[in-house]
């Protein structure tokens, strides 16, 4: 089986009068397709209010293997895929939300 390494990037919520909780994950080719996916998020947000739910980056991007079909998803976007399904993929990475395992 065929894996292709991507950047993990965790994501969490903030919601306001609940608070924070974790949000999913993105998968990309590369950091700068990493950059280029969050700075194409906060472009679509709007400056003034602050929304009462929005998603934000969380925690170090980290490298992880996929396998050909994860690959694909991610290879055919702009900068990336958000998921919000399974554990994290790899390692998990080394800070933000983790799994309670």
């Amino acid at each position: 089986m065929t894996k292709h390494t991507v950047v993990v990037q965790k994501w969490e919520e903030s919601e306001r009068g609940w608070g924070c909780r974790p949000d999913g994950y993105s998968m990309h080719l590369s950091d700068a397709h990493r950059v280029a996916y969050i700075k194409d998020y906060w472009d679509g947000m709007p400056d003034y209010p602050v929304p009462d739910e929005y998603s934000r980056p969380d925690g170090t991007p980290y490298l992880a293997d996929v396998d050909e079909k994860t690959y694909e998803e991610v290879k055919v976007t702009k900068n990336g895929e958000r998921y919000y399904r399974g554990p994290y993929p790899g390692s998990g990475g080394t800070d933000g939300w983790m799994s309670r395992s």
